[in-house]
This record gives C-alpha cells, structure tokens and sequence, in this order.
C-alpha cells in the first residue's frame, strides 16, 4: 500500500538538524509522497522551496492557519495567489478556525478563512483545513460561500463534534 503524508510541517525548525535523514525514515516506512504544510506567509513560501527541491517526493500547500489570520491582508491573498499558480503547490491551506486558542481574534480568524476558501474555489483547488472548537461558523462560512464539499480536513483536537466526519 502507497502512503501519502498529507499534513507534514517539514518547514518548522525542528526538523532542520537532520532532515534528509527524516525524509530516509519516511522513504523507509514506505511513505511515497509528503506535502508539506503551508501555514503562514512565510510558511507558503518555505515549503513551496523545500517541494520544488525534493521533486516527485513533497508537494506542498500555501495558505495562513488562523493562529496566523492577522497577516491575511490583501498583499497576503495576491501573493498566496501567485504561489498557488506554481504546479508543486497542491491545495490551498492550512486554514481554517481555531477558537481553542484565539491566537488571533475570531472575526479576523472568519475572514481570512472567507477569503481562501473563495481563492480555493476561484483556483479549483483542494483545501487543508484547520478547526477546533468552531464548528458552527465554519459550516457557515463554507455555506455562506457555497462551495462543493472539500476533498480533505483536518480538524486538529478531538473537541470537535463527531458530525464532521460524516459531512464530508
């Protein structure tokens, strides 16, 4: 059986000492694919640079986890949208709510995840998403934007409510 990583956060530093020997472990465990998570602008960016330097291996997202919504500004959705017409750039994410924390407060968290689910529906591309204990205006954000169902999720606590599963 092949199996695809599909949440690696290969950017963060901790990886940095010894990461072609992560990507060796991966290989051996007989992963075939990684894509490597995009969560902040910069994030977006390191991850595009590590896919297009291991091709055929990792892939990678670019979006802004809502820890980061703060920085979802008009420059930020430009430049996401540049990223996203590169090929190794293969869904739009991480993003989402998270109401566990509230890194950065919920409207600003709301509207930067309205925006890229219109860039996912505006560029046809999958979302990654991020929720914790904001199920209700997460529905009603993808409702209010009428989109098709995503093609994956990724709900990061297990706070969330058993119906999510069963959405999708």
């Amino acid at each position: 059986m092949d199996l695809i990583d599909i949440g690696a956060n290969l950017g963060h530093e901790s990886f940095a000492h010894d990461f072609d020997a992560v990507l060796a472990r991966a290989r051996a465990a007989g992963i075939v694919s990684m894509v490597v998570t995009g969560a902040s602008r910069e994030g977006s960016r390191d991850a595009l640079a590590l896919a297009r330097a291991h091709p055929g291996f990792l892939v990678a997202t670019a979006g802004v986890h809502p820890h980061h919504a703060v920085e979802y500004t008009d420059e930020a959705d430009a430049e996401l949208r540049a990223l996203h017409r590169e090929p190794e750039i293969v869904a739009v994410g991480e993003c989402g709510l998270d109401y566990h924390r509230d890194f950065s407060p919920r409207p600003v968290q709301r509207r930067a995840f309205e925006r890229q689910l219109q860039l996912a529906a505006d560029i046809g591309k999958p979302l990654f998403l991020h929720q914790r204990d904001a199920d209700h205006d997460e529905d009603e954000a993808e409702q209010e934007q009428r989109l098709a169902p995503v093609a994956q999720r990724q709900v990061d606590a297990a706070g969330g409510q058993q119906h999510q599963e069963h959405r999708f």
